[in-house]
């Protein structure tokens, strides 16, 4: 077989037919061992290649399927050549002795070429070269993705482009320097810092007789390579520079130098071969003796021969000798980047960072008295200052930062200086060593000065930095690895990081003090935008800026946007530009500068999202199927099917990145923007089978973890059956009816959300299903409308799925939902349906709660006796059941209403004998809710029968139990309104002298 890689991925025969693999699967496979040319792949290394962050659990198997289907597949092309795919220990290999590999015969054949040109044959080898160089059809693997692949690549790249570089310093040599411009224009272009290839290419233009345009060339690269890279060219280029620049050119340099290439021609007289320099160590304290600061600092730099050679040009006096460089006054760093004048709010964080100079610049922190050893660790006033300022994207972190660094910036009369790590950002992240270069040269270090090794150069910093008060802002950094190279030693000086990240690193190993950032408050994001658009307009609609304040999601970012396309566009209307907003499919597309790609909501989180590990942005895209903004760690875990120990550290990863807010505990939020955005990247990345299997899960967790509330709440009550959940379901923490409520009261508002979900994307049967398992925590509490709005959404998902019984339990339910509301008339008619319902399907306890219900609607309206009746009935058809049928809390419901019925038509001896036996009964059964309910009845009976202290004590007991339980508020407000209409406080005096409770 005939194997090509430099290229798009190609098979062919011996005989040359070309050989189709079954689809990109196969493809990335056999990529990866012909990345690693005869030898063995091991079978994760596969699974890595063909699904990077996200193999199935049959993975292994299914590279072995992949392995036999291209056996079969390369047997079938050729059953009479060597066999191929070798099974090689864990692993897979293809015998290249055997086969052909064109990236093998390209390193070949250039290593061939390279000892004839050793041998002195110039000519033969730039064929050779160039017949290596044919090989290549495109990049390597082009059309396949993947880290494996692209790590693989980078070698081949590296050699393929030296080979270049050879075959033109050979063309050179031979005297092609004007056919040779064309190619070297092109490459310089598609590697513009690419040093040899710009320095081949200023030799060519100017042995054409171009040496302007080589000049041009050079000017270009040093521009860019300073601005991107904050490095100066090595010395060869600016030794062919000054040659140029004296209509000579340098001599020829050593091979595999920056400005590589034969040498074209004798040197001009001016120039000279400089040997390597080592750095002077820059002289002179940064203030005058009587510690007045000066307004420009001194440095001399000294060059130092060691080995007997010429300094270089750049070292000789005017007069052509060799000795100290004179002096260059270097004025003070003052690179803050301007800032805003829309700065608003933030009191509290610019009052934290002023507390943080306070400290720094304090007595004891520059006192020659104090002993670094007597006080040392973070914080003393050996350490160095550093503070990290986090926070989302957007957040305002580096506008917070320069604005208070403007502020303060008399405090440092060593300066200021500023880098952007470019952490987060389009561009890549810079390296410590660029930063230091360019910090260096603000500090007066001449370029060819900073040394190479980051260690040294982070060394001479420092010690630049000893005697000065500085302060170091470094913007929008990566992490705590890229940072700490770039921290001063010395206490007066004070260091201010930015991150999207929460640098843990640095606040543990460096003594850092964190300071996160969060949303606006709702005042500061009103002020913001009225300082933009304009106080007249911003106070013409008022309620509409500060819509467009809760739109923008406090988010700084989205409202200097919102605020500036407002102020664009003076005749548009504050109200209107919200409504546009609110339409949520265009929010993050609105909250965009046309003209600045860069400057946009998404394009921000976008540099946040692609730095996460794999499974966080799964679980961050996952995240935006939640009902609402806020989760906890376990319904987390349930939407991916994992246990919460798994999980958790993945959530904290979120939190880290400032991509979603760890609100203490077990419960973390994503605020309104980033919810918006995770649901656009699962929509781009996630199939709708993996989304639907999700809210599947958490519709799961959320019904049992319910149904174990409603048990506690609601003791041996009927329950509806809900199948058995996933083995990644967790019991919750919650064992009492008190836990329970308060579970249920805290997850109250994703619990409705999730109705609604359910009803709207489905399952019916989870949006039948949980109104109905809620019904046990929403009969006893306060959320009337929401009880009554799930409810209705449980009738309309049991009639789409055409389930008879779930259609009787949920008008059952809105039936009591109705009578709590106090409307009768409706409330009759679901009962009517729903006893119907269950009469259909032979369902006898469901038909005795809507008879007992039908009671309660009997109640309400006055008519005992009809009242009495149902509740009798009920208890006869309950009782009536099979044990293991049997309604019991039911039947203790009955015996307490018919207590009620009683003691309303006045019959109070019988009154008392019913709410007797059902209080022993709710005792007996641990259930306190009823238990409360009857206590409250029992006190209203003494009421009634004249007997105020019987009353008072029994709704104290109630109002105990409810305290100690489930302070069910409907019924303590009942309880308390009882107890002040028998003249009784409801408990002792609190610390305002009102009655507790």
């Amino acid at each position: 077989m005939e194997f090509a890689i430099l290229g798009p991925l190609e098979v062919r025969t011996r005989t040359g037919n070309r050989i189709r693999l079954g689809g990109a699967r196969q493809e990335r496979l056999l990529a990866a061992l012909l990345l690693n040319p005869g030898g063995a792949v091991p079978v994760p290394r596969l699974v890595d290649a063909v699904w990077e962050d996200r193999p199935p659990a049959t993975a292994d198997r299914q590279v072995r399927n992949l392995a036999g289907l291209l056996r079969r597949a390369f047997r079938k092309a050729d059953p009479t050549g060597p066999p191929v795919l070798l099974t090689d220990g864990r692993g897979y290999r293809i015998p290249l002795d055997d086969h052909g590999l064109d990236s093998r015969l390209f390193a070949d054949t250039v290593a061939r070429s390279r000892r004839t040109a050793a041998a002195g044959q110039q000519s033969a080898a730039a064929a050779g070269l160039r017949q290596a160089l044919s090989l290549w059809r495109g990049p390597v693997l082009d059309g396949l993705e993947g880290q494996l692949i692209d790590s693989g690549a980078v070698p081949l790249d590296e050699l393929r482009l030296t080979a270049w570089e050879d075959c033109l310093d050979l063309d050179a040599a031979l005297g092609r320097h004007r056919a040779s411009i064309p190619e070297l224009t092109g490459l310089v272009a598609d590697h513009p810092l690419r040093e040899r290839f710009v320095g081949q290419l200023m030799r060519a233009l100017h042995a054409s007789g171009r040496t302007a345009d080589a000049l041009t060339v050079h000017r270009r690269f040093t521009g860019r390579l300073a601005e991107e890279l904050g490095l100066d060219p090595s010395p060869e280029l600016r030794r062919l520079h000054l040659a140029l620049l004296t209509a000579g050119v340098d001599p020829e340099p050593g091979p595999g130098s920056g400005g590589a290439g034969p040498s074209t021609g004798p040197p001009a007289a001016g120039a000279r071969t400089a040997a390597p320099r080592t750095a002077g160590r820059p002289g002179g304290p940064a203030e005058e003796r009587d510690g007045t600061p000066r307004a420009t600092a001194t440095v001399r730099a000294t060059a130092r021969d060691d080995a007997g050679a010429d300094p270089g040009p750049e070292a000789a006096t005017a007069e052509g000798g060799h000795g100290p460089r004179p002096a260059v006054p270097v004025p003070v760093p003052a690179q803050l980047p301007p800032s805003l004048a829309t700065f608003t709010g933030r009191e509290a964080e610019l009052a934290a960072l002023d507390a943080f100079t306070e400290a720094a610049a304090s007595p004891a922190s520059s006192s020659p008295a104090s002993s670094p050893a007597s006080n040392p660790g973070p914080g003393s006033a050996s350490a160095a200052r550093i503070c990290a300022v986090s926070g989302s994207a957007g957040i305002g972190k580096s506008t917070l930062v320069v604005q208070w660094a403007h502020r303060v910036r008399g405090r440092f009369p060593g300066g200021q200086l500023y880098a952007d790590l470019h952490g987060f950002s389009a561009e890549p992240p810079l390296t410590p060593h660029a930063v230091l270069a360019r910090f260096l040269r603000a500090l007066g270090v001449p370029g060819e000065q900073v040394p190479g090794a980051t260690e040294e150069a982070a060394a001479l910093y420092r010690s630049l930095l000893a005697d000065r008060r500085v302060l170091v802002v470094l913007d929008n950094a990566r992490s705590a690895e890229q940072v700490r190279p770039l921290l001063p030693a010395a206490p007066e000086c004070l260091t201010v990081v930015t991150s999207r990240a929460g640098l843990a690193g640095l606040t543990a190993r460096d003594g850092a003090r964190p300071l996160t950032l969060d949303l606006m408050p709702a005042p500061d994001a009103v002020a913001l935008l009225d300082r933009v658009i304009g106080t007249r307009r911003a106070r013409s609609e008022p309620a509409a800026v500060a819509e467009l304040a809760s739109v923008c999601g406090r988010l700084p970012l989205a409202l200097a946007i919102a605020a500036s396309r407002l102020a664009e566009r003076p005749g548009r209307t504050v109200a209107d530009h919200v409504a546009e907003l609110r339409d949520s499919g265009n929010r993050l597309t609105a909250l965009a500068i046309d003209d600045d790609a860069a400057s946009a909501v998404r394009a921000a989180l976008d540099l946040s999202y692609r730095t996460l590990p794999a499974a966080a942005r799964t679980l961050f895209r996952l995240l935006s199927l939640a009902p609402g903004p806020g989760l906890t760690a376990a319904a987390a875990a349930a939407l991916c099917g994992e246990r919460v120990a798994v999980v958790r550290p993945v959530l904290d990863q979120l939190a880290n990145a400032h991509l979603l807010t760890h609100e203490g505990g077990d419960q973390y939020r994503l605020h309104d923007l980033l919810r918006l955005y995770a649901a656009e990247r699962a929509a781009a990345e996630t199939g709708r089978a993996v989304s639907t299997a999700a809210r599947e899960r958490l519709g799961t967790w959320y019904l049992h973890r319910a149904d174990a509330a409603a048990r506690l709440l609601t003791p041996r009550r009927r329950r509806i059956p809900l199948g058995a959940p996933g083995p990644w379901y967790e019991p919750p923490a919650f064992t009492t009816a008190a836990g329970a409520q308060r579970w249920c009261e805290s997850e109250h508002g994703r619990l409705l959300g999730l109705v609604r979900s359910a009803a709207e994307h489905g399952p019916d049967a989870l949006a039948w299903r949980l109104p109905v398992v809620l019904w046990s925590y929403w009969f006893t509490g306060p959320h009337l409308d929401d009880r009554e709005e799930a409810a209705r959404l449980a009738v309309a998902a049991a009639v789409r799925a055409g389930d008879r019984y779930g259609e009787g339990q949920a008008r059952n339910d809105l039936a009591t939902a109705l009578g709590a509301l106090g409307r009768h008339a409706e409330m009759l008619a679901e009962l009517r349906l729903a006893r119907a319902l269950f009469a259909e399907i032979g369902d006898r306890v469901g038909e005795a709660h809507a008879i007992g219900n039908l009671g309660d609607h009997c109640l309400g309206t006055g008519a005992y006796g009809q009242a009495r009746l149902h509740f009798q009935g009920a208890l006869t058809l309950f009782r009536a059941q099979p044990e293991e049928h049997r309604d019991d809390w039911a039947v203790r419901v009955c015996e307490t209403k018919l207590g009620v019925t009683a003691m309303l038509a006045g019959r109070a001896r019988e009154a008392g004998e019913y709410l007797h036996r059902a209080l022993d009964l709710h005792r007996s059964n641990g259930d306190p809710v009823l238990e409360s309910i009857t206590l409250y009845h029992l006190g209203e009976h003494h009421r009634r029968l004249g007997r105020p202290a019987e009353a008072a004590a029994r709704l104290r007991q109630s109002l105990a139990v409810l305290d100690a339980t489930t302070r069910n508020p409907r019924l303590r407000a009942e309880v308390l309104a009882a107890l002040a209409r028998l003249g009784e406080a409801a408990g002792p005096p609190d610390g305002r002298g009102r009655p507790g409770g």
